[in-house]
């Protein structure tokens, strides 16, 4: 008999998969206010920009998951940024899911493969209160993040955090601050398409126009 691993990996979300990681799909809901399901987003941000999902497997089993992407492919984001046409450098770590310490360690490893594809920051919404598809303000700002304002939405606090990504030396010693010494393995970027933009960036660019 085969015998079952239990060490831990963080792996790409592929497309395909999307259905089989729990809560994934309700998360890309929320943060694309149903644009798209969450299969299609996955393969729409691989082709335009690289991998947006990440997710942690102990065992055969999922145990969290993350997602991050270009503002602009977060149109529920809009209702937190005063600026309504994002830059195009601008990433949003929309989710991390999990328990803690799953969590601490899904948050390096996007702020590392994030440090790679050369952003210099990231940005996040964080809830004040326990709100579905936000990640907790006390988390973040535990976890090295610095709070640039506070905003209110449909009654509830929520807190826009940021975290820069300086050098290779600095993104360690904010792991370090995370988790401890770790040593993750590096994820294999898939190569943005040079196609046109598919059918659901289209509905992306209908979307917004309509918001």
């Amino acid at each position: 008999m085969k015998r079952m691993s239990f060490v831990s990996s963080i792996e790409e979300v592929l497309p395909p998969e999307a259905g089989s990681v729990p809560g994934l799909e309700a998360v890309v809901a929320h943060w694309t206010e149903g644009v798209c399901p969450a299969e299609e987003w996955l393969q729409l941000l691989r082709d335009r920009w690289g991998p947006a999902g990440l997710a942690m497997r102990r065992g055969g089993d999922i145990v969290g998951f993350a997602i991050f992407a270009p503002r602009k492919y977060l149109r529920h984001a809009e209702r937190f940024f005063p600026d309504p046409e994002p830059d195009v450098q601008s990433v949003l770590l929309a989710y991390v899911g999990g328990e803690r310490r799953t969590r601490k360690h899904l948050l390096v490893r996007v702020l590392k493969d994030l440090r790679q594809r050369g952003a210099s920051g990231v940005e996040a919404v964080a809830s004040d209160v326990a709100v579905p598809g936000h990640m907790p303000t006390r988390f973040l700002l535990e976890s090295g993040w610095h709070p640039l304002r506070s905003v209110r939405y449909r009654g509830r606090a929520y807190t826009v955090v940021r975290a820069e990504l300086g050098n290779a030396v600095e993104i360690g010693e904010l792991a370090r601050d995370i988790i401890g010494r770790v040593k993750l393995p590096r994820l294999k970027n898939a190569s943005p398409a040079p196609e046109a933009f598919t059918r659901v960036e289209a509905s992306f660019r209908r979307a917004r126009s309509r918001f």
